[in-house]
């Protein structure tokens, strides 16, 4: 019990969405109307209706529901099953009029893999497909546009079962289910993304999830995770071939979770030299393969050292390289304060590592960081076009608490101003930015924290479903009001 209590918490800590704020004087500077002003759920988190219109089980009904895994981080069974009830058109109808009060011109959401294809490969469920392409056609009444991840964490448990990601059918399995998605969706969506942090689900999560099942030591263990992600690449450049092939006049790219890395200890100089390892661990690991066609040359060579099965083919990297994203997603939180540590896999760790006096679940709050890496993409990557597709915000200091029906968020309010004025300044030096996602738009069911961890920028009482606009919502209202007028 305490080894998964361990466990899911580490997991928690990196799929729960969060930050703190630092106060950032900077001005925010006008935007042209063309850009995307949103708001962020994923399918799991916020649906409900778990069985509904035929949906298959997926990997977290299995962990919720089977395993059980709240119970060993917060001491309750909690699941998706309800959550905030988002597959339901009556609620989700009052949530469109939300976002319009808001102001945002796109919603972020993903369409859950086990409800478009049950067991994951064969029979589409049309009742699936007919209730997300009114979805989206709601949302385009209502002036706003649908920015599609086409896979979020959940995979059908039906293909986890024969071997998940870690099987080189995954690639295919995951082809001609996005072929479905654009076949069903490609004329009403124009943003679509792939998938979401590869590295979190599986150098994170995955790698931390079954560490009692194996007698390995820990680096072969995190090695062997570089087959997942390179078959969720490899899965993510055979999509791309094929959208670009179909000519439906839209965008397609995919999302990574990106930390700048900076020593926990700055004076410390082991600490210093483990940034430029985790820099490669965590972030080169999937920007380079993606834009550069090879993997980061020192994180290669420690990954083949514990896993030396692990040869890229020439031809899986030149698919990468030919088939780049049209944009890349960038989910920032906070930097990665990284020391240097003998147990963790390859003498590095960064997750829970947070200076800040008042903590942020995710890490520190700097700003600034926000600015660097943006600014590091324009020089390093090419200048892709950027959507920040997650950017948040929570802390375990009551200010998510309803009084005389407000919730005054101060912490988080001042996170998303600083942190939206931070990736203005980089697009005003040149970033090729277009859009900007607050994680997330409800408070909603947080993986393995379950309802005990609030992220959104609308409070949802979880008993009776009544939506709460906070602070930051309205903040974040006045922001685009400025940007768009």
């Amino acid at each position: 019990m305490k080894k998964i209590l361990i466990i899911m918490s580490v997991i928690a800590s990196a799929i729960g969405e969060s930050s703190l704020a630092q106060s950032n004087n900077s001005s925010i500077n006008s935007v042209s109307k063309g850009f995307l002003w949103g708001i962020g759920t994923a399918a799991y988190q916020v649906e409900g209706a778990y069985k509904e219109d035929g949906k298959g089980e997926s990997n977290w009904d299995y962990y919720a529901n089977e395993v059980g895994l709240t119970k060993y981080t917060i001491g309750e069974k909690q699941t998706g099953n309800i959550a905030i009830n988002m597959y339901d058109r009556k609620q989700y109808l009052q949530d469109i009029k939300l976002m319009q009060q808001l102001g945002v011109n796109t919603y972020r959401f993903s369409i859950p893999w086990s409800r478009i294809i049950p067991q994951g490969i064969g029979r589409v469920n049309e009742k699936a497909v007919a209730h997300y392409k009114l979805l989206i056609k709601d949302l385009k009444n209502a002036g706003i546009e649908p920015f599609v991840t086409i896979y979020h964490f959940d995979m059908p448990q039906a293909l986890v079962v024969k071997g998940g990601w870690a099987n080189r059918a995954s690639v295919e399995w995951y082809r001609a289910y996005a072929r479905v998605i654009f076949k069903e969706f490609g004329e009403e969506v124009k943003h679509f993304a792939t998938f979401n942090e590869t590295t979190i689900e599986f150098f994170v999560a995955d790698f931390n999830i079954n560490p009692g099942q194996s007698k390995e030591s820990v680096n072969v263990r995190y090695a062997k995770e570089i087959d997942k992600v390179h078959h969720q690449l490899l899965a993510s450049a055979t999509a791309i071939k094929d959208y670009h092939q179909l000519n439906l006049g839209g965008k397609i790219g995919i999302t990574f979770n990106l930390a700048p890395c900076i020593p926990f200890d700055p004076a410390n100089p082991k600490d210093v030299a483990a940034v430029q390892i985790e820099d490669q661990l965590l972030n080169q690991i999937v920007l380079n393969p993606t834009f550069n066609g090879s993997y980061p040359s020192q994180a290669l060579a420690m990954i083949q050292e514990y896993n030396p099965a692990f040869q890229p083919s020439v031809a899986d990297l030149n698919l990468m390289l030919e088939n780049k994203p049209d944009f890349l997603g960038v989910n920032f939180y906070a930097p990665a304060q990284v020391k240097h540590d003998d147990k963790a896999a390859m003498g590095v760790s960064w997750l829970g590592n947070n200076t800040d006096q008042v903590k942020m679940s995710n890490g520190p709050v700097r700003p600034d960081y926000l600015y660097e890496l943006l600014t590091r993409l324009k020089n390093d990557y090419g200048n892709p076009e950027i959507y920040i597709t997650e950017n948040g915000a929570s802390f375990q200091n009551g200010e998510d608490t309803v009084i005389n029906d407000q919730v005054n968020d101060d912490l988080r309010s001042a996170y998303v101003k600083d942190h939206i004025a931070a990736a203005l300044k980089a697009k005003s030096e040149g970033s090729n930015l277009n859009g900007y996602f607050v994680w997330s738009g409800w408070d909603n069911f947080e993986w393995t924290f379950g309802y005990s961890i609030r992220f959104g920028i609308i409070y949802v009482d979880y008993e009776t479903q009544k939506r709460t606009p906070k602070k930051s919502f309205y903040t974040y209202r006045d922001i685009i009001k400025q940007q768009t007028k």
